[in-house]
């Protein structure tokens, strides 16, 4: 642990300079030109591993369900993502997956 590390407690929403660009430098950390949006990463980051439904995702990420329908819209408007929706005949639910 370096000097910085000590100095700063990672909890505070403070991450050491030099910390924070190795986590760019691997492509842990998403580049955002707005100061909102962050949502969107969240909710396309979990349709990457997962086929889920609209409650499933709003649970899992603890937002409203409406922020993950607009982040849904948000993605397949403003990044192009293709993400159907299919509906699960086994228990009745409509299902979101993202397309390669």
């Amino acid at each position: 642990m370096t000097e910085m590390e000590r100095k700063v407690r990672w909890d505070v929403e403070t991450i050491p300079r030099e910390a924070f660009l190795e986590k760019v430098r691997q492509g842990k950390v998403v580049r955002s030109p707005a100061s909102h949006g962050g949502v969107v990463h969240e909710v396309l980051r979990f349709l990457e591993r997962n086929a889920a439904t609209i409650d499933a995702i709003a649970d899992a990420l603890q937002i409203p369900r409406k922020t993950v329908i607009n982040a849904i819209n948000h993605l397949r408007h403003r990044y192009n993502k293709k993400i159907i929706r299919y509906y699960n005949p086994d228990d009745r639910k409509y299902y979101y997956c993202l397309q390669d």
